[in-house]
């Protein structure tokens, strides 16, 4: 499965994540790395999910029989 959150990515996303918080939650020897790509390997089957519903609903719009079809032939 191919990584959407390269290692310069991660590190970006990690060294602008500096804004003060009233409850932040703190971790010591957190491999960022890491941590990034289980983060991805949860969130992905979500957003694909959501993408496919979307595809569903835009397909619906032009063919109803195609989309039902394609609400079948989920991810």
């Amino acid at each position: 499965m191919k990584s959407y959150l390269s290692e310069d990515l991660v590190k970006q996303v990690f060294f602008y994540s500096d804004e003060k918080r009233p409850d932040p939650l703190l971790a010591d020897e957190v491999d960022i790395l890491q941590f990034a790509q289980k983060l991805e390997a949860v969130l992905r089957p979500l957003i694909t999910a959501e993408e496919h519903k979307r595809c569903v609903t835009i397909v619906a719009h032009m063919n109803r029989e195609v989309a039902n079809k394609l609400q079948r032939q989920y991810p």
